[in-house]
């Protein structure tokens, strides 16, 4: 049997696409405050995360016409919230102190909140992972998140094409991803968040 709670969100769906405020408001009613959890576990700022559930209806408004009624509304919403989140981030990541005031959020206080994850061995896992990467690869990773080189500069050092320096952190990113526990996946929103700063384009692995 369909679950009541889709069948609801697609008739406000539906009536959202046809201008119905009153849908509008019912779907904030249900979904902000899921959302501003969301963007407080990551962001830990109680004015920045109200300003990115604003945001997120905002845009919900504003393209309600190209909403595909048969998605399910939930994931939609807190997809247009990661990608607004990873928009802030990226932007204040170029504020080395800012970075490195979360790269301390990430690998202390998270832990300390989850005690049962040991940022030791989540330190372990990734360094392990690093070090099976092919030595180009490993390279280039290590010069993107280590040294913090952009990718132009990158390419520029090691006499390679920019291209090639996206693909191989990607793969790099893949290769990690794939090789840590999933218990650690949250932290490694950092190091993805990190190497966003080189290229805007680099593809999202979560």
């Amino acid at each position: 049997m369909t679950d009541l709670t889709e069948i609801n969100n697609k008739a406000l769906i539906a009536q959202l696409k046809n201008n119905n405020v009153h849908a509008f408001d019912r779907l904030f009613e249900k979904y902000s405050d899921k959302l501003y959890n969301f963007s407080m576990s990551i962001l830990k700022n109680e004015e920045d995360s109200k300003e990115i559930v604003q945001e997120v209806f905002f845009r919900l408004w504003n393209e309600r016409k190209k909403i595909d009624a048969n998605k399910p509304v939930k994931s939609l919403l807190f997809t247009i919230t990661y990608r607004i989140i990873i928009d802030y981030l990226r932007k204040q990541l170029k504020d080395r102190n800012f970075r490195k005031s979360l790269e301390k959020h990430f690998f202390d206080n998270y832990c300390e909140q989850k005690n049962h994850i040991d940022c030791d061995t989540l330190k372990r896992e990734i360094n392990k992972a690093v070090d099976g990467l092919p030595a180009k690869r490993q390279t280039i990773y290590r010069l993107s998140r280590e040294k913090g080189l952009t990718h132009k500069k990158i390419a520029v050092r090691l006499d390679i094409e920019e291209k090639t320096v996206e693909n191989q952190i990607s793969l790099a990113l893949k290769h990690i991803k794939a090789s840590i526990s999933k218990e650690f996946l949250p932290l490694m929103l950092f190091i993805i968040l990190t190497l966003y700063m080189g290229n805007p384009d680099l593809p999202a692995l979560f």
